[in-house]
């Protein structure tokens, strides 16, 4: 593969700190016309701040960005990796929140909808009503629709932060094929993401930084999988010890939740299984098979309408989320900036705020209890105990997502249910989340995760339960089943 020489943007030597903090140490690097370039790195490790500053977002200490192609900085839309649609408006309105100004002071309508909608179908949302509230929309369509508004500015480079964070397979191809158009198109295409396996899909170019430096760039044909991780996390690690942290636990009494024929409507049907303290379950399936739903049901956020939820023998009817949260059922969010963490709050406030009367005495809120809590918090879900008092919306993707577990954890929990547990969470991070879930299973915590990364799968389930449809296909542990298996079971709704 031949890569391209035109060059549509250039960073040169960018360095800025926050307080005494250095998020970015003389960064070089240079974006191409026709290509994808994979911005990887650690939470943390300065990726944000980096594309932040070349979306005027953040304002760097020194260096420059230029565009040596001729073309200006309003040529760079940035897709966050935090959602930044407004619910409350149409998806028509958010779209045209994206529109750069035309000349005149007037733009017929039926030219500004053509451009919705050519962008929306690009991002696989062509047949999405313009005027439905993107309240209304699931996640993963958001997220979508991020992308959307991304192409409608138009934009000759495109930031794309984690944009398949979120999305199911079917959903993540179709976003890989709209990159892929676009670069045959001439754009540039800057890509950060987690997930190893579409670097080595999708990339042209990889760029590796650590502790705000660059420690390696160049073409993708250059790396391998362990030499990125190498590259991330330093000589010291390796990838093995970065991701690969089973381990058997066998609680001597485990607790059991028993499941048997669930159903909610048109959602999901006849949903049996039992997951037990000692082993994580897994629902997998794709954005709209249920698999999703049937966690949110678990903890009281969406109704039962058919079917029973046993816990050690005890029967749990009409649950409500205060009912759930009553009988030590904990739930972490896949959307931790709406539903996780209260950003503007420290770390403390974020862990005690579900488990106000253990930090309490008389109705006041005991500052040095707070401070023990956290603390005990931060080493089970390995956080610097020393950062408790910062502002939760100035940590890393990684440490947010471990605050807003640390902060189901405060609860004491009998069953830990989390929806995408590491979404947006570099390799390093997940590892640790990993092992701190895989304790609290052997702590007799029953652990059920829904997750759409069949990686994710494998480095954390011991037994998966497949759904296509609104129904279960098959539960088998891990062990028993290839991708493959899993694959054609969510995709086609048949046994392998």
């Amino acid at each position: 593969m031949v890569l391209s020489t035109e060059v549509l943007l250039s960073v040169s030597r960018i360095s800025k700190s926050f307080g005494g903090a250095k998020a970015l140490n003389d960064v070089s690097v240079d974006f191409r016309a026709g290509e994808v370039h994979a911005l990887l790195g650690e939470n943390g490790a300065g990726k944000s701040t980096l594309v932040k500053v070349i979306a005027g977002v953040v304002t760097a200490d020194a260096g420059e960005v230029t565009f040596p192609g001729g073309s200006e900085s309003t040529d760079v839309a940035m897709v966050f990796q935090e959602l930044s649609v407004i619910p409350e408006l149409s998806v028509r309105d958010n779209m045209a929140l994206s529109m750069r100004r035309t000349s005149g002071l007037l733009v017929r309508r039926e030219k500004l909808q053509e451009r919705m909608q050519s962008a929306l179908a690009s991002a696989g949302l062509e047949d999405l009503d313009l005027d439905m509230p993107v309240e209304a929309l699931p996640l993963a369509k958001r997220q979508l629709l991020e992308i959307a508004r991304g192409l409608v500015a138009d934009a000759r480079t495109l930031i794309l932060d984690e944009p398949t964070a979120t999305l199911s397979d079917i959903e993540i191809s179709s976003v890989h094929k709209v990159v892929r158009s676009l670069v045959a198109g001439g754009r540039s295409i800057v890509y950060i993401t987690h997930r190893m396996g579409e670097v080595f899909r999708l990339a042209d170019r990889i760029t590796i930084m650590r502790s705000g430096s660059v420690v390696a760039s160049g073409p993708t044909a250059d790396f391998t999988m362990d030499s990125v991780v190498t590259h991330m996390l330093g000589e010291e690690h390796t990838a093995g010890e970065a991701i690969h942290v089973k381990e058997n636990f066998a609680p001597e009494s485990r607790r059991k939740l028993n499941i048997r024929g669930l159903a909610s409507g048109h959602r999901f049907s006849d949903v049996s299984f039992t997951a037990q303290a000692g082993e994580v379950t897994a629902l997998f399936g794709q954005i709209g098979s249920g698999a999703d739903d049937v966690v949110r049901a678990l903890v009281g956020l969406i109704p039962v309408t058919a079917g029973d939820i046993q816990l050690n023998e005890i029967q749990l009817s009409a649950l409500t989320r205060p009912k759930s949260q009553k009988h030590g059922i904990a739930y972490v969010s896949a959307d931790r900036v709406l539903e996780g963490v209260f950003l503007s709050g420290s770390v403390a406030q974020n862990v005690s705020s579900g488990a106000l009367a253990g930090v309490s005495r008389l109705g006041t809120l005991r500052a040095e209890l707070e401070t023990d809590l956290a603390r005990s918090i931060a080493s089970k879900v390995a956080f610097d105990p020393s950062r408790i008092r910062v502002p939760v919306g100035s940590l890393s993707g990684g440490n947010q997502q471990k605050i807003a577990i640390g902060r189901a954890l405060a609860t004491q929990p009998d069953v830990l249910v989390l929806n995408e547990p590491t979404r947006g969470v570099d390799i390093g991070a997940r590892a640790e989340i990993y092992r701190a879930l895989r304790q609290l299973s052997a702590n007799n915590v029953i652990v059920i995760v829904y997750s759409s990364d069949i990686v994710e799968l494998r480095e954390l389930a011991d037994r998966v339960i497949t759904m296509f449809r609104g129904r279960p296909v098959s539960s088998n542990h891990t062990t028993d089943v290839t991708d493959s298996q899993i694959l054609t079971e969510i995709l086609h709704g048949a046994k392998a």
